[in-house]
C-alpha cells in the first residue's frame, strides 16, 4: 500500500495549501477499494475519517423530504454504518461516472452504482447513488454523505430482504406441500 499523499505547505504561512485534484482522487480511490473490499474490516475503515475534525456521515433516498434526519455525527456512528454494513451484506466495487474534484473545499462529488447482495437470502439489488466526500487538512475524511438516486427500494437504509415478487410459492411442510399467496395491500397482509 503506498503512503497517504501530505498536504504541501506554503512558504507564507503555517496552513496548508490547498491539496492537487489528483492528491484527492487517489484518497477517495483508495478509500473506495478498501470499501469494496468485503473482506476489510469496519475498523480499518475508520482509519479513512478524521480523527482531528468533527466527522459525518448520511446515507439517504433522494425522495427524502427530511435528508438532515439520517445525517449521523462522529467515530461512533461512522464505525455502526460500516458495522451494519458488514453484518448484512456483501458489495461489488463502486462504479465512478461524472466525478468533480473543488481542491479548494477538499470536496469529491461523484455519481456511481453500486450492488449490494444479502448476506442471509443472496437477493441483490443496484444502488444508483451520487457521493460526496469533504476532507479535512490531512486528507481525512470529514464528511460522507450518499444520496440514492435510484427507487426508494434500493436505497441501502432502505433496504428490505424480501421478494417483491407476488407469485404464488411452493413451501413444502414435511410431507405435506403448503401454497402461500405472498401479497401487498395497503395496510393489509395476506399470507
Amino acid at each position: 500500500m503506498y503512503p497517504a499523499p501530505q498536504p504541501r505547505m506554503t512558504s507564507l504561512n503555517s496552513f496548508p495549501a490547498p491539496p492537487t485534484r489528483e492528491q484527492l482522487l487517489v484518497v477517495t480511490d483508495r478509500y473506495l477499494a478498501a470499501f469494496a473490499n468485503n473482506k476489510t474490516h469496519p475498523l480499518f475503515l475508520l482509519t479513512f475519517f478524521s480523527t482531528i475534525s468533527p466527522v459525518t456521515i448520511q446515507h439517504y433516498p433522494s425522495t427524502s423530504t427530511h435528508p438532515q434526519a439520517s445525517l449521523l455525527r462522529g467515530p461512533n456512528a461512522v464505525r455502526s454504518y460500516f458495522d451494519l454494513l458488514a453484518t448484512h451484506w456483501t458489495r461489488t466495487a463502486v462504479h465512478k461516472r461524472a466525478i468533480d474534484v473543488d481542491p479548494f473545499t477538499r470536496t469529491v462529488v461523484f455519481e456511481g452504482s453500486i450492488t449490494w447482495k444479502w448476506k442471509k437470502s443472496g437477493r441483490s439489488w443496484v444502488e444508483d447513488f451520487t457521493c460526496t466526500i469533504a476532507f479535512d487538512e490531512l486528507l481525512k475524511i470529514v464528511s460522507y454523505a450518499v444520496r440514492t438516486n435510484s427507487p426508494l427500494k434500493t436505497c441501502l437504509m432502505r433496504a428490505k430482504d424480501i421478494d417483491d415478487d407476488p407469485v404464488p410459492r411452493m413451501l413444502s411442510a414435511g410431507k405435506e406441500t403448503v401454497r402461500v399467496l405472498v401479497c401487498r395491500v395497503p395496510a393489509f397482509s395476506c399470507i
